[in-house]
């Protein structure tokens, strides 16, 4: 309305808006837009009894004013005006705060208004201030300034639906690559400042300084909480305390003007149904995996042992921070798992959100990774030995402490400890598996802190191992699982070496079930500190394609085979082939050329096979992005990975391990 106002030469534009409702933002914004076509002047502290308004008018426009009468005053004024359009310029005035402004003031500026050449108004004037300049100006004896109003605008709060996209917009354009508060933080500083822009920044940089006081990766709704009572009980909120003046929020989608507290209440319900979770499961489709709860059933391989009967009843309280309270997030629990004492998993805790059950358990001895978690306030699993392995054996384990404090859970997330789930993340897999009851596991993408895609498949399988929709397997050890799928396949195997979530997608497809992947993120992942660097996650990443394609190498799944088979072929076969040339070579230009040094044969005949993975490395350079830094720091491991690997599968098959 602003920009409508002075293209179109509105004599007069009004913009009313509640305080910090962004009125003088817009305006800036208005004059980085003007051209050099137009002279502006902008007056923002205009009140009666000081001075005269011709007199602010001149100062703001740049020109003399002391010394003159009225008359002077207003002479100077239209000539400067006649002189500005002469030369083609428009005279733009803007007032904010002009509800400071007297009747008589505002009379004035309207004679002002009055002064133009031929049918061209000279002034365009353009009044902002709060909801009291609409009744100012609708007085009787103002009736010829409001007739002259050509635009007007009445800037209202945010609704909710606005507050979401305006955090997220002012995240991003500071940088920021992934979510940093969750849907129920933002939704809790929608009520408390009634959309307010002004106090939504105040509210939401004190949240950030306090999450980054706890070292927590996302803002969750307790810390607004935090914020807002100490704001009310030791600081300065600033909202106005008339009701009137600063409404309630309505949601976007709304027609009427409801209030915030019945939205947010709806919020706060699974937007697949307004249930209660009990009621939920009794109304939602049956997967054919989905049998019966299980009830002290022993599986086969160390897999669902001593599992809790399931009940409808309250949560048990577990922990500082699993509350009992139940509520929508409370229908999917998290299990965290450690696969070495060097991965941290208090971040991978914090992120799990409140009001959900949280169990840390840790692969093998892991003292300084259990403390933390414990710290953290999560569950520490329960078992016989104080250890747990493989890993598939610490992960049932892990899920049997998780239904020992929430029977009743519906999903399951497993998460590895070095990664941070996604604000959204839980909440976005819930919806989709509701609709969804034949998908058993879903999985997303997880990323860098650089927001770099990071993908567990193997080499061969990286060219679709990140594909959105259903997908064979799961690669890695993060994925949120349907707990009667799960335990109807009987859980984690507990004597796989290596692949168990590989082996229980595959064993779930054999059933009717299927694998999905989302494109929302799943995780934020900081990779532990590995010793080896590079070669000794070659070793590992053969030995798990070898043990991949010993356990599910046949048709149809062939999954393992095709790196296996290159990890041979390059990291074995080539590199031999190469050696046994370049020694036949010298034998034969010994016997047959005694002139021709045979170590220049030997030489030529190696420099070619070195020659061989240099151009592997080039064109795996280009087919990543020649502009890319991170295709030219993963060439040489994807290319010469392939010793390390052979050296990981011949762990396998000849080791001790097998």
């Amino acid at each position: 309305m602003l920009e409508y106002g002075v293209l179109n030469h509105a004599g007069i534009s009004v913009i009313t808006g509640e305080v910090g409702c962004g009125k003088t933002t817009l305006v800036h914004r208005l004059l980085d837009q003007l051209s050099d076509t137009h002279t502006v002047a902008l007056l923002s502290n205009i009140q009666q009894g000081r001075g005269d308004l011709l007199s602010w008018v001149l100062m703001g426009f740049g020109e003399p004013f002391a010394n003159k009468t009225h008359v002077e005053l207003f002479s100077h004024l239209q000539s400067f005006f006649i002189s500005e359009y002469s030369k083609g310029r428009r005279v733009v005035l803007i007032i904010d705060e002009a509800q400071n402004l007297s009747a008589d003031m505002l009379e004035e500026l309207r004679m002002l208004s009055n002064i133009n050449a031929g049918k061209d108004q000279l002034l365009q004037l353009i009044l902002v201030g709060q909801p009291q300049l609409k009744e100012l100006l609708n007085k009787p004896e103002l009736l010829q300034l409001a007739q002259r109003v050509g635009s007007d605008f009445h800037l209202t709060p945010l609704n909710v639906e606005e507050v979401h996209a305006y955090i997220d917009t002012r995240l991003a354009i500071a940088g920021c690559r992934r979510r940093v508060f969750t849907d129920r933080a933002i939704d809790s500083i929608a009520e408390h400042s009634r959309g307010v822009p002004r106090v939504i920044n105040i509210i939401t940089d004190t949240a950030l300084v306090y999450a980054f006081s706890a070292e927590e990766l996302v803002v969750g709704v307790e810390t607004i909480r935090n914020v807002i009572r100490d704001k009310s009980e030791f600081g300065v909120f600033g909202l106005a305390s008339d009701e009137a003046a600063a409404p309630p929020l309505r949601p976007a989608s709304e027609a009427g003007i409801d209030a915030f507290a019945d939205s947010s209440k709806k919020n706060r319900r699974n937007d697949a149904d307004e249930a209660t979770p009990a009621e939920r499961d009794d109304r939602r489709p049956q997967s054919p995996l989905q049998g019966a709860p299980l009830e002290g059933q022993q599986r086969d391989h160390d897999v669902i042992v001593d599992v809790a009967p399931r009940a409808g009843g309250q949560l048990r309280e577990a922990s500082p921070r699993f509350s009992g309270v139940k509520e929508q997030s409370s229908i999917t629990g998290v299990v965290v798992v450690a696969s070495n004492n060097k991965a941290s998993p208090e971040a991978a805790i914090r992120s799990a959100g409140d009001g959900r059950a949280i169990v840390f358990v840790a692969v093998g001895a892991a003292p300084d990774a259990t403390a933390t978690a414990k710290g953290a306030g999560a569950v520490i699993a329960e078992g016989p030995e104080r250890s747990f392995t493989p890993a598939g054996r610490a992960r049932n384990a892990g899920y049997r402490q998780l239904k020992k404090i929430a029977p009743h859970l519906q999903y399951v997330q497993f998460v590895d400890a070095q990664t941070a789930l996604d604000p959204d993340w839980i909440t976005t897999a819930e919806k989709f598996m509701a609709r969804r009851p034949e998908v058993s596991i879903v999985t997303g993408t997880i990323r860098s802190p650089r927001g770099l895609k990071i993908s567990a498949a193997p080499m061969g399988a990286r060219d679709h191992g990140d594909d959105e929709g259903e997908i064979q397997c799961v690669f890695g050890g993060s994925a949120l699982m349907r707990v009667e799928s799960f335990e109807a396949a009987g859980g984690f195997r507990g004597d796989l070496l290596t692949a168990e979530t590989v082996d229980l997608c595959i064993r779930l497809r054999r059933r009717g079930a299927r694998i999905w992947r989302l494109g929302e993120g799943m995780a934020l992942c900081e990779p532990a500190p590995k010793s080896g660097g590079w070669w000794a996650q070659g070793r590992q990443r053969g030995f798990d394609n070898a043990y991949c394609a010993s356990l599910h190498g046949g048709p149809p799944e062939r999954i393992g085979i095709l790196d296996t088979v290159l990890a041979v072929l390059w990291g074995f076969l080539f590199p031999a082939a190469v050696v046994i040339a370049a020694l036949l070579g010298t034998f034969v230009a010994t016997k047959l050329s005694p002139a021709t040094p045979s170590i220049l044969v030997a030489g030529a005949i190696l420099a070619f096979g070195a020659g061989v993975f240099v151009f592997r490395m080039a064109a795996s350079v280009v087919v990543r992005g020649v502009f890319r830094a991170s295709s030219w720091r993963g060439a040489f491991p994807a290319v010469m990975g392939r010793f390390p690997e052979f050296l990981g599968a011949c762990k396998l098959w000849f080791g001790a391990k097998r």
